[in-house]
C-alpha cells in the first residue's frame, strides 16, 4: 500500500491527517467565515463529519483520486488548515483547495501549502494542468490562486448554489510547462 507523503516547506508541515485531528477540524471549519467562503464546507459542522472526512482520505489516496493534506505550523504543531488536490488520471489534472482557519488568515500559510503541493503535483505526479475555482467574492482565495503563479481563466456564471443563491465562480490554472518556466527563471 503506498504511503501519502509528509511534504516540508519553510514554515509548514504538510501531513496526513489523524483521526485525532478530528476536534481541531470542527474547531476551524466549524467557524461560518469558513463555510461562507469555501464551496464543501458545511455550517453548522455538526459532530461527526470531521471524522467521516478524514476516513475518506485514505481511500481517495489509495485509489490515486486525490491527495489530502493537514497544513501543520512547523514549530508550534497547530493544524491551522488543509490543501489538497482531487486528481483526474485520465486528464493528468488536478482541481487544487484549501481553507485555513480565520485565526490564520493573511498570514502567507495559504500562499506557503498550495505553492508546495502544486509543485508536488508536478514533479512527483507528473500532472499537466492544476486548477482552482472560489466564489468571486473570496478575494483572498484569488489572490492565492494569483501569488502562486495561476492565470484567470474566467469565471462560471452561477455555477454552484450556495445556501440557496447562485454564486459565480472565478477559474484559475497553472500548465506544468507554464510551472516549469518559472522554476528555471
Amino acid at each position: 500500500m503506498p504511503i501519502q507523503p509528509v511534504i516540508h516547506t519553510d514554515n509548514l508541515l504538510l501531513r496526513p491527517f489523524e483521526i485525532s485531528d478530528s476536534s481541531r477540524v470542527k474547531e476551524l471549519a466549524g467557524d461560518s467565515k469558513i463555510a461562507t467562503t469555501t464551496l464543501n464546507v458545511p455550517h453548522p459542522y455538526e459532530d461527526g463529519m470531521a471524522e467521516l472526512w478524514i476516513n475518506s482520505h485514505k481511500d481517495i489516496f489509495i485509489n490515486k483520486k486525490g491527495i489530502i493534506y493537514a497544513i501543520i505550523k512547523k514549530y508550534s504543531n497547530e493544524l491551522i488548515g488543509t490543501v489538497a488536490l482531487m486528481i483526474n488520471n485520465i486528464h493528468r489534472k488536478a482541481e487544487l483547495s484549501y481553507w485555513i482557519g480565520v485565526p490564520y488568515f493573511n498570514k502567507g500559510y495559504c500562499t506557503e501549502s498550495s505553492k508546495a503541493l502544486i509543485e508536488y503535483g508536478f514533479k512527483e505526479l507528473n500532472l499537466n494542468k492544476i486548477y482552482a475555482l472560489c466564489m468571486d467574492s473570496n478575494v483572498g482565495s484569488y489572490r492565492v490562486m494569483e501569488k502562486i503563479g495561476m492565470k484567470y481563466e474566467g469565471t462560471r456564471k452561477q455555477d454552484v448554489i450556495k445556501n440557496g443563491v447562485p454564486k459565480d465562480l472565478k477559474s484559475y490554472v497553472i500548465l506544468k510547462e507554464e510551472f516549469n518556466k518559472r522554476a528555471i527563471s
